[in-house]
């Protein structure tokens, strides 16, 4: 399988980004929508993922922790 390419605006600096999803990211999800923390340069984001890997949500780390 390839790694599933998503693009995503970063809620915390604004940029817009392509994620690289690996395949067996959703191996472990056990429900949807499963949510995925995002390294994106010297801070993070948290994205939601449906059972096709595609992004539904994109989160700022203060609605999540």
């Amino acid at each position: 399988m390839t790694t599933f390419e998503r693009f995503a605006k970063c809620p915390i600096c604004e940029k817009r980004t392509v994620l690289r999803v690996p395949p067996n990211v959703l191996d472990k999800a056990k429900r949807f929508p499963y949510q995925v923390k995002v390294k994106h340069e010297d801070h993070y984001f948290y994205i939601n993922l449906d059972s096709q890997a595609w992004i539904t949500d994109i989160l700022h780390p203060d609605l999540v922790e």
